[in-house]
């Protein structure tokens, strides 16, 4: 199954820079050229200093990316279906580092001939209909289905696995493998894994009140409900979280079911939804993260058995 010609990658622009600004941006991008390091052109182009909303992820080692809400939603997505199918976290870095080369993680509408979506997958070389592949959920299971027919894929390099499954123009991998050290950072901080962090500011989306449905939900509820049926089922493959909602339809108080899901990948996964499913508080145990803060603080009361993901009430 192929895909294209050859491999895409576009850098995030800021909207609205001054001349100055840009003479900075290719500044910037010249110098990371010359020296070489395409890790340091992600971390340098999409650094807070550009965006006044983005998420952060923090790994073990240290090393962390900062990346805008939508990317890192569409991030936490690919984690979740990952996780939907039982995959091994290499899965999810092989397909995160694939996903930045191609679209810097953004669902795209079109691409080199008739690419699509967030791998830019084409309709052509099989991959699905325009519209299934514009699914972030449908293409990601498209791309680890593909990942598992790679001969010895858990072994092989990063780059290695990533061509194997796109291939690219590029036989070597290296236009993937490049981003293995972003794509690590990324899945180990949405895996909750010790020692990393995950944080989002956003600013206050001013929306309007809405009243609960026939549900019991108001529509953002709804919408963040189906959202985490949605990704942690991978479409209905695997088990489902499940949920109960608090009176006024606000708050979705989710389960572990049985251990299937961890609370802190759940809340994680909210946090970096948050401006995509219009998330204000998010709690787990003792831990709370807030729209206004921005930030994971000691809550009280805690929390026993659900993780509570409560969506902004407008007004």
């Amino acid at each position: 199954m192929g895909q294209r010609g050859r491999p895409r990658g576009r850098q995030e622009q800021s909207s609205g820079g001054s001349r100055h600004i840009g003479a900075w941006v290719v500044t910037v991008l010249l110098l990371a050229v010359l020296g070489g390091g395409g890790y340091f052109v992600y971390h340098t182009f999409t650094n807070g200093a550009l965006a006044s909303e983005n998420c952060t992820a923090t790994g073990a080692d240290g090393q962390s990316s900062t990346i805008a809400n939508q990317r890192m939603a569409n991030a936490a997505t690919i984690a979740a279906v990952a996780r939907a199918k039982s995959l091994p976290e290499r899965a999810t870095i092989i397909a995160l580092a694939t996903a930045e080369q191609e679209s810097k993680i953004t669902n795209l509408s079109g691409g080199d001939r008739d690419s699509v979506g967030l791998f830019q997958q084409r309709p052509s070389q099989g991959w699905g209909s325009p519209t299934e592949i514009s699914d972030p959920v449908f293409a990601t299971g498209s791309f680890f289905h593909a990942l598992l027919n790679v001969n010895n894929w858990e072994n092989i390099g990063v780059g290695q696995a990533a061509q194997d499954v796109q291939h690219s123009a590029d036989p070597s991998g290296e236009s993937y493998e490049q981003w293995e050290e972003m794509a690590t950072v990324l899945a180990t901080s949405l895996d909750a894994k010790s020692g990393t962090s995950l944080t989002c500011k956003y600013d206050d989306p001013k929306l309007a009140a809405e009243t609960p449905g026939s549900s019991g939900l108001t529509p953002r509820a709804s919408t963040l409900g189906q959202a985490l049926v949605k990704q942690f089922s991978a479409n209905g493959v695997g088990a489902a979280p499940k949920y109960s909602h608090t009176d006024d339809g606000l708050t979705l108080q989710i389960g572990s079911s049985n251990g299937l899901f961890d609370p802190h990948v759940l809340a994680n996964w909210a946090v970096a939804s948050a401006k995509t499913l219009s998330v204000d508080r998010v709690q787990y145990a003792d831990q709370v993260w807030t729209r206004s803060s921005g930030k994971w603080k000691t809550a009280t009361p805690t929390n026993s058995g659900t993780v509570d993901v409560s969506v902004v009430k407008g007004g």
